[in-house]
């Protein structure tokens, strides 16, 4: 028989619990961030192949999740390869899967010719989200803050190219690099605009610039220069909004390079949190880390256990953690686990005792 343990109530808005970060207070209770995406079309009941093409389904499936679990942030983003999509590459859609690139649009070095600059209100997917972005803001915005994310430069390049060019070309053809990560970067730049116009928080992902890819060295070269223009234009023009960047996978090496591109909030997934908090707890907000492949196959009472230790090792990080998942929650992730996480910031994560 599951042991039952008495879940303390929130008092809080989500909002006003994320606000504390921003206004360099403590919550509540930490606030968590399961990063749920196409997880919310099996909310609704619908294909994700139809509702990340529908943005009014797309806004609604997100709205209905957040209803069902309480997360403390909506988070727009169905795959990395959006804004390059909209830039020329091709995708397939399925239904109960993320879609994936099926042509890249640069086959040969020239092909970045081809290269154009998105109209965010026509081309590709981009419309559905803003569509679905203003929809949630205009139904919860006023309780849980809603966020439009985006893929920064370097995974958007490698999104126009087939990677295994792409990072050829990090050796061979440098300079032809740096010409596509400038015109991604302006893309990039002009969607977070659109994003601010819609009361939404833009949420930069870099899954590409993995540690498990990418050098220090290289990172310094391709990586930070782009996003921290991109983190310059947010701290510039969002009013306040932080500069949110996610990396999957392993960072560690990366951190230090990291730091130089002048985030506000890093979204870790296969790190220690402790070793984070030490290595820049004192610049950054942390989101992290459970293990999504264990939300998927693992029991409630491991999830809580799992997150338990996410902040006994990071709770008292300078700049505040907030719990949540390492990368995407699985599609078919049970509903009882994400009840588990996100319980669990309710138990382990109190400033108010």
């Amino acid at each position: 028989m599951r042991t039952m343990t008495k879940i303390p109530q929130d008092t809080q808005t989500s909002l006003e619990r994320v606000l504390c970060y921003l206004q360099g207070e403590k919550p509540q209770r930490i606030a968590c961030f399961p990063i749920i995406l196409n997880h919310a079309a099996r909310v609704l009941g619908e294909p994700v192949g139809k509702v990340i093409r529908d943005g009014e389904l797309y806004g609604k499936a997100h709205v209905a999740a957040y209803r069902r679990y309480g997360n403390d942030i909506i988070l727009f983003l169905s795959t990395t390869s959006t804004l390059a999509e909209a830039m020329g590459t091709k995708m397939v859609f399925f239904d109960w899967d993320a879609p994936q690139i099926s042509e890249p649009l640069i086959q040969e070095l020239d092909d970045i010719k081809k290269v154009r600059m998105p109209d965010y209100l026509r081309d590709g997917r981009l419309p559905v989200y803003l569509e679905a972005t203003e929809l949630a803001v205009s139904e919860v915005g006023h309780e849980v803050p809603v966020s439009t994310v985006l893929a920064g430069p370097f995974t958007t390049a490698a999104a126009l190219r087939p990677i295994e060019l792409f990072t050829r070309d990090l050796y061979k053809n440098k300079e032809w690099v740096h010409e596509l990560l400038e015109i991604c970067t302006q893309a990039a730049i002009g969607f977070i605009d659109e994003i601010f116009k819609r009361k939404s928080i833009p949420y930069i992902v870099e899954p590409i610039a993995s540690a498990s890819i990418v050098s220090p060295k290289m990172f310094r070269e391709f990586v930070t220069p782009y996003l921290k223009r991109i983190a310059d234009h947010i701290h510039a023009n969002g009013g306040g909004l932080p500069a949110c960047l996610h990396i999957c996978g392993k960072t560690k090496p990366n951190w230090e390079a990291m730091l130089e591109a002048d985030y506000d909030l890093w979204s870790l997934d296969a790190v220690d949190m402790g070793e984070a908090k030490d290595a820049a707890g004192h610049r950054v907000v942390f989101v992290g880390n459970v293990t999504p492949a264990n939300l998927l196959k693992n029991s409630p009472e491991e999830i809580d256990a799992e997150a338990k230790l996410v902040c006994e090792k990071a709770l008292d990080a300078p700049r505040g953690l907030i719990l949540g998942s390492g990368c995407e929650v699985p599609i078919d992730t049970p509903p009882e686990n994400i009840d588990a996480l996100i319980n669990a910031a309710r138990k382990y994560g109190r400033f108010d005792n």
